[in-house]
């Protein structure tokens, strides 16, 4: 009887255990708990990161700390990378497939502790919920067009949002210049957003339909395009408006003349 009411009494315990989830959401977990973690697209790994320490519940009720978290329950065909043991905080890194389609998917997870039954007893066992989506980036180009002189730079500033849980770089190109493959990179932290300057040269004088796009380096997938428009003059007054927007090679003796016109075009149209 005596065995009995301790093991009642461990269980009860056991499951009264609350772990605390720190990233992607803020959230508390106990035994069989499930909870909804956020976004994240096609090919990109996530981590969802747990604090170690419980203030109660184990042998005698007193807390402790978990010693490992990993993934034992997985959608086919992801991965995972448990937890450095004795880590705080504990963190899992989770892989989603290139290939995975949209949808809501479960994982499961683990924590463990080394002492067994002597500190936090059984593991805490607990779902988390995804959703596999393609629409976790945006993207804006400012201005929509610019007019320069003939080999000049045209400066767009570009701000990508990565709105899913997962951190990612996304490189930055465009089309519609011929000959015109610059392409920048940029590592964007899980919800938050970045902006960065990107340049378009164009050597003839035309009016350019420009495509600007943003792609992760996770997944061809997630990918996100603007349009913009470059207009190239060969004019004397386009030339003296492009000194604000690059470097022009000139005598040096006549720097002063273009720093001068160059101050002057700020105040025309």
């Amino acid at each position: 009887m005596r065995s009995i009411i301790a093991l009642a009494l461990l269980i009860a315990l056991n499951a009264a255990i609350a772990v605390s989830i720190i990233s992607p959401v803020s959230a508390q977990v106990g035994q069989e708990s499930e909870i909804l973690i956020g976004d994240v697209g096609p090919g990109q790994t996530f981590p969802i990161v747990a604090e170690p320490k419980v203030a109660s519940g184990g042998r005698f009720s007193l807390g402790g700390a978990y010693d490992q978290m990993a993934a034992n329950s997985l959608p086919f065909g992801w991965s995972s990378t448990p937890s450095k043991i004795y880590s705080d905080p504990l963190q899992v890194d989770i892989t989603v497939p290139k290939d995975t389609p949209n949808g809501e998917y479960e994982v499961q997870l683990s924590l463990w502790d080394e002492a067994g039954e002597q500190g936090l007893g059984e593991n805490v066992t607990f779902n988390a919920k995804v959703k596999v989506t393609r629409e976790v980036m945006d993207m804006k180009v400012e201005p929509a067009s610019i007019t320069v002189g003939a080999g000049q730079p045209a400066r767009f500033t570009i701000t990508i949002v990565n709105k899913g849980i997962a951190p990612d770089t996304f490189t930055v190109g465009s089309k519609g210049v011929r000959t015109w493959v610059f392409q920048r990179s940029v590592y964007i932290p899980s919800g938050t957003s970045k902006s960065l300057n990107y340049e378009v040269v164009g050597e003839d004088e035309s009016d350019y339909s420009l495509t600007i796009w943003a792609r992760s380096s996770s997944s061809d997938k997630i990918y996100a395009e603007r349009d913009a428009s470059l207009k190239v003059n060969t004019d004397l007054f386009s030339d003296y408006r492009a000194v604000n927007r690059g470097v022009l090679l000139f005598p040096i003796i006549e720097g002063p003349v273009y720093f001068v016109v160059g101050l002057l075009s700020n105040l025309l149209p």
